[in-house]
């Protein structure tokens, strides 16, 4: 076996059910912030005692899953702002679900990614990597989860079994972001080496090696049909591109720090992005026309996500909040 796995065991910390009449465990309120230009907003908070850095939502839509580096993911109930369930682990930064709904996966600076079982709240796998852990990906079927890092290299597991299937060697700096496209058969990378790489899966070779952000890319995500990859970088800037011919289709312009999280829409019509700046936009991916501002995080904005019916986006923030925003 290639890799190191660590199997299930009885004595690991179990993922906490919470009461839901604990009212400490999470608060929601909503509000209405013209200034914004957000229909409406929901606030999750009182879960979290650090920077909450991953955000993703189930497939269904129902759960949002929260990851902070204190150690926490938190599965809310969004629309009550019930938490439902804590996992514990170390310094979180991702968060994924697979796509049939069934398992959660983490990973962060331990250099570990744990994959739950939803239903039981079982911790089913333990993936060590040599280091820091930046990002994750689960691929359109589940079978594959990547995980990029400190270490350069993207590491493809078996979601099943936990077996390591092969690694992603290129990228010259730390991994910060992978993205699978819609058949699975490429992974898009982004890298503090400023490139983007796109990944052939079934054999681990680089396609194509694209450049043009003048800094590391924090961000990075294919669109639902691979025809796109939106990528984020420490530079502010967010550009679309054509992920066949490699070239730029556009360049989005207006936040004024790092932008760390990048998402398109389920349709393809809008391009979010989450900045240090303490905002995130939501932009008209075909015309690049800035469609929303979202304003109200205290801190920075780490990490954004669309909802798989496309009508809501949330965000995480260094402010140990979690917001869901009605899209325009």
């Amino acid at each position: 076996m290639l890799g190191a796995l660590l199997s299930f065991a009885a004595c690991r910390p179990a993922a906490e059910a919470v009461d839901s009449s604990d009212a400490s465990a999470g608060r929601v309120s909503r509000s209405s912030d013209s200034a914004s230009l957000a229909d409406s907003v929901i606030v999750l908070s009182g879960a979290s005692e650090k920077d909450v850095e991953g955000v993703a939502f189930s497939p269904d839509g129902n759960v949002l899953a929260t990851a902070d580096n204190g150690g926490r993911v938190v599965l809310w109930d969004w629309r009550s702002g019930r938490v439902q369930r804590r996992f514990p682990g170390r310094n979180f930064t991702e968060v994924r679900f697979s796509p049939d709904g069934q398992f959660l996966a983490a990973g962060g600076f331990d250099s570990l990614v744990r994959i739950w079982r939803l239903e039981s709240g079982e911790e089913v796998h333990r993936l060590r990597q040599p280091a820091e852990i930046e990002a994750i990906s689960y691929s359109p079927d589940g079978r594959l989860l990547a995980a990029g890092g400190a270490d350069r290299v993207i590491h493809l597991w078996d979601a099943g079994d936990g077996r390591k299937v092969r690694t992603l060697a290129g990228h010259t700096d730390a991994v910060y972001s992978v993205s699978f496209s819609a058949d699975g058969r490429r992974l898009a990378s982004g890298s503090r080496d400023r490139s983007l790489r796109i990944w052939n899966v079934e054999d681990g070779r680089s396609s194509a090696v694209l450049s043009g952000h003048d800094d590391s890319i924090y961000a990075v995500a294919f669109s639902s049909d691979g025809r796109w990859i939106a990528t984020g970088c420490r530079d502010g800037t967010i550009r679309l591109w054509d992920a066949s011919s490699g070239s730029v289709l556009r360049k989005f312009v207006g936040h004024t720090n790092s932008v760390h999280g990048v998402a398109l829409s389920p349709n393809g019509r809008l391009l979010a992005g989450a900045s240090f700046d303490s905002t995130a936009s939501v932009w008209d991916a075909g015309t690049g026309a800035l469609m929303k501002v979202l304003r109200g995080h205290g801190r920075d904005v780490n990490d954004i996500a669309f909802s798989a019916d496309g009508r809501w986006v949330a965000t995480v923030s260094d402010d140990r909040t979690a917001r869901v925003w009605l899209t325009p």
